[in-house]
């Protein structure tokens, strides 16, 4: 007799090409890709479940599973904001270089830049960057065993 731990990872665009290493009692059982479910058979009892790549990890979660039960997880990054924060950056900066580009019949780049320190983009765009910069330097350092979430998944339609 065996039992499941169905493990489902949210489809984000952040990390979607790494897949997430999943530990199961400290061994290696496989992989969940982006946007997709696994499921890991396992014997009754306790485990501990862990998911991981490169430097970054989650915090572990432990379970006890009885025969013949499957337990439901979720699982997604713990960086938010991303494309918000790469969208904004984007739009200023396309937004700085448009009216400096109708008066410039070519680019010139030492102009290009007191265009922008003279009206305060640059100072703009350290602004918005910044809280990008402080969560990517988060996630760097002590933050880098809690980038990503390992969750029951009560929601789950098959859970009990």
């Amino acid at each position: 007799m065996s039992s499941k731990i169905i493990i489902s990872r949210k489809s984000e665009w952040v990390n979607s090409r790494i897949p997430f290493k999943v530990f199961i009692d400290d061994l290696e059982a496989g992989v969940v890709n982006n946007g997709s479910a696994e499921e890991f058979l396992v014997a009754p009892g306790p485990h501990s479940v862990t998911l991981k790549f490169g430097i970054y990890s989650g915090e572990t979660i432990s379970l006890i599973l009885l025969p013949n039960e499957n337990k439901y997880l979720k699982a997604y990054s713990a960086w938010k904001f991303f494309k918000f924060f790469q969208i904004l950056f984007g739009l200023v900066l396309l937004l700085s270089i448009v009216p400096f580009s109708k008066r410039l019949n070519h680019f010139d780049s030492s102009r290009y830049l007191h265009f922008l320190v003279s009206n305060n983009i640059i100072l703009l765009e350290i602004l918005l960057i910044s809280p990008y910069l402080l969560q990517y330097l988060y996630h760097l350092t002590i933050g880098r065993k809690k980038y990503i979430i390992l969750e029951k998944d009560n929601d789950n339609i098959f859970s009990s």
